[in-house]
């Protein structure tokens, strides 16, 4: 009898001190959470194995960690369309949509975005989770350190190369553009997914030509055959760029590495 009364106060304890059960959207977003939670609770990663943000399909055991969320967190419906019928049956205080107000959903690629993030995010963690309020800020200010290091890393890195011209294939790096301070010459088609007409193609060459590019830049989904139409005839160097992580598995680093990966790609193509 003593016994079971122990194992039930145990185990009431233990409840009252467990960590919500989070789940994130994306691989990028997804370590910047870990970090924040480092000690307190593991949250879930939805988006695994190169699943496409944008067109993915939920499998039972997907819909099985939303049902059980007490914290959904990802970047907007319209970046995470495959995610957004789900979403509109979790309740809106068991959400925390990253990209509220902006239009360009790729926003982990600016680390002043990211420090932003981290700092909403363990806002509404210590409203949840009270108990855990004093960890989370303490894991807060562990992250916002090594992401102003990684800051300052990847400024002194491409500092050199402010006044290079630089070309994209899609808007995608439009964050990492402006909070380096890189000069775009042109962007050659909005999304990654649209048409490249023959017009598109032209207007690229020529604006690359005539601003001396040195550098276009595309993600991993692009195919090679579509960038190397664009290049033909230029002398270009070109970088294409996993902006997911998902060729790297750091764990818990994996942000600070996917980052400092990128910076190095620009680097070197812009060599």
């Amino acid at each position: 009898m003593i016994f079971r009364l122990f194992f039930i106060t145990l185990l009431s304890i233990t409840n009252a001190f467990a960590g919500p059960n989070i789940v994130v959207s994306i691989k990028p977003i997804h370590s910047i959470v870990s970090h924040l939670t480092q000690g307190v609770t593991t949250p879930s990663l939805l988006l695994e194995n190169q699943q496409s943000a944008h067109h993915f399909h939920l499998k039972p055991s997907q819909l099985s960690l939303l049902d059980q969320a007490d914290l959904v967190i990802s970047i907007h419906p319209n970046f995470e369309t495959g995610l957004s019928k789900a979403l509109n049956s979790i309740d809106s205080s068991k959400q925390f949509i990253i990209n509220k107000q902006v239009t360009n959903h790729h926003s982990w690629l600016d680390i002043n975005h990211m420090q932003n993030f981290a700092k909403l995010l363990t806002d509404k963690l210590s409203q949840i989770d009270k108990n855990n309020a004093a960890t989370y800020q303490n894991n807060l200010a562990q992250v916002d350190q090594k992401l102003e290091q990684l800051k300052h890393a990847i400024d002194q890195q491409l500092s050199k190369h402010k006044t290079t011209p630089i070309a994209t294939f899609s808007n995608t790096f439009e964050y990492f553009f402006k909070s380096n301070h890189l000069q775009k010459s042109i962007t050659v088609t909005q999304s990654h997914g649209d048409r490249l007409s023959i017009q598109k193609i032209l207007k690229a060459k020529q604006t690359m030509q005539a601003n001396q590019t040195k550098c276009l830049l595309s993600t991993t989904e692009i195919p090679k055959k579509r960038i190397d139409v664009l290049i033909e005839g230029l002398d270009i160097n070109t970088a294409s760029i996993d902006i997911m992580g998902y060729q790297l598995d750091k764990g818990t680093l994996h942000y600070f590495d996917l980052m400092q990966n990128i910076s190095n790609k620009v680097d070197q193509c812009l060599k």
